[in-house]
């Protein structure tokens, strides 16, 4: 009789946990609260805050961040216009899939220059059906040769980085 007694407790004491645990498959990307009304550099703390998008969730929303020097109607980037190297006052691009972002979502890019320096930033927000956002960096015409990047940011989780260089005409890419 002892060891039906032992298997009726444990029984009772597992069941509450077999309710209790959720699995989770993947990231739902389609619940009201993934939707990031502003993009931010700084952490939002807890959870469930209007703008705290869950890190992965953000990362598997936005796709294929691809730079170069001017995007087609569809908002791609064709292989043969994607570069690294610009010169100064050549118009650089940088291209995203977003159709997995909640519309409504604000996606932000910060550009920074040598030395870390950030020289510029802008944000746009995700429309429903839109399938890829751009953003034209300002005016390159007095950007110093060096080393660039541009941080790519969705609700308060940066999401992508891409690195490139203005160099002289001569050093472009051809």
């Amino acid at each position: 009789m002892r060891p039906k007694i032992l298997w009726c407790l444990t029984l009772a004491a597992l069941l509450p946990l077999a309710f209790a645990c959720k699995g989770h498959d993947r990231a739902d990307l389609d619940e009201p609260e993934d939707v990031a009304a502003t993009a931010t550099t700084d952490e939002i703390g807890g959870t469930g805050e209007a703008g705290d998008l869950n890190p992965l969730e953000a990362q598997m929303a936005i796709d294929d961040v691809t730079l170069g020097s001017r995007a087609g109607a569809d908002g791609t980037i064709a292989e043969a216009d994607q570069e690294d190297d610009f010169t100064p006052g050549e118009p650089i691009v940088v291209a995203m899939e977003v159709g997995d972002v909640q519309p409504g979502s604000a996606v932000k890019v910060l550009w920074f220059g040598p030395n870390e320096t950030k020289i510029g930033e802008e944000s746009k927000t995700v429309e429903s059906g839109q399938s890829y956002l751009n953003f034209n960096a300002a005016d390159t015409g007095s950007w110093a040769k060096g080393d660039y990047r541009v941080e790519v940011w969705i609700g308060d989780e940066k999401v992508n980085q891409q690195q490139f260089q203005i160099v002289d005409e001569d050093d472009a890419a051809t």
